[in-house]
């Protein structure tokens, strides 16, 4: 019953969230005469379309996460659902709010099927740094919406694929929720990998892995070369399980750059808590 009932709670911020871009779409086309939706790269490269699908599907990603909910096929199926819902919102709220130069509501005027086929088939599009206008676009407008449709996936897509990597509890199927981090520096990739090769070849429940988390480790000048790792600990909100995902970055003189090729995540053994000794590393720190 409870997982039906967050289930149902994360549906409504999913639907939440795509009927507040829908407006959100049109309120700054009305007031601007932008319409986000529409902005493409060359016509045939949604990227408009793309932004709104992610901020239509951010709900899901907000309410998993708020209820530490695994992503799951059906919240795929939902997520795609919403997308179609949120292209037509856009487009009945559009039609809905317009209005002529006399005041007279469009939608008291033309049924919404005739409306459609008026702004799908006699849009204009510009293209190019000039911004060439190519005229009235035809049937060929009906094209451009399902690619526009394509985006709105493609945004709720990489929400869900977001939701994939995120790491969870494989009993539970429950979100990890952060517990405790640390993050050291190291003037060089020896000083770095003297610690990172270290710290799971000994073991997690002993006193050297305590001092090896809890020394803190920084460098006075970060400079070209000098690492970062970043260790998280990572507990089941049910079973209390726990993990530890470390994140390391390389400073490239301008800025730091993921190395994820050296990411790991490191589950930790059922009757072991290293909730202390990262309790003691914010009271060292």
């Amino acid at each position: 019953m409870k997982s039906m009932l967050e289930s149902f709670a994360i549906a409504l911020c999913g639907l939440a969230t795509s009927v507040l871009a829908a407006l959100a779409n049109v309120a700054i086309a009305r007031t601007t005469g932008a319409d986000i939706f529409t902005l493409a790269l060359w016509v045939v490269v949604p990227v408009g379309a793309l932004l709104v699908g992610f901020a239509a599907a951010s709900g899901y990603y907000l309410g998993s996460r708020y209820f530490h909910k695994r992503a799951s096929a059906g919240l795929l199926v939902q997520m795609l659902l919403i997308a179609a819902f949120t292209q037509l919102l856009i487009y009945w709220t559009g039609y809905a709010t317009m209005a002529l130069e006399d005041g007279r509501k469009v939608a008291d005027l033309v049924p919404f099927g005739a409306y459609m086929e008026l702004i799908l088939t006699k849009s204009h599009y510009r293209i190019g740094r000039a911004l060439s206008d190519v005229g009235e676009v035809g049937r060929l407008g009906y094209g451009i919406a399902a690619l526009h449709f394509l985006g709105l996936l493609a945004g709720s897509l990489a929400v869900f694929l977001y939701l994939k990597e995120l790491p969870v509890c494989e009993a539970c199927s429950r979100y990890l929720r952060s517990m405790a981090n640390k993050t050291k520096r190291f003037a060089d990739a020896d000083s770095a990998g003297a610690y990172y090769d270290r710290l799971f070849a000994i073991p997690v429940d002993g006193p050297d892995f305590a001092a090896l988390i809890q020394t803190d480790a920084d460098v006075e000048k970060v400079e070209q070369g000098a690492l970062q790792v970043h260790t998280t600990l990572l507990g089941c909100p049910v079973c209390k399980a726990q993990m530890i995902e470390e994140k390391v970055q390389g400073y490239n003189g301008q800025d730091w750059k993921d190395l994820h090729q050296l990411h790991r995540k490191v589950r930790i053994p059922a009757e072991v808590d290293l909730v202390p000794v990262f309790l003691e590393l914010r009271v060292a720190s």
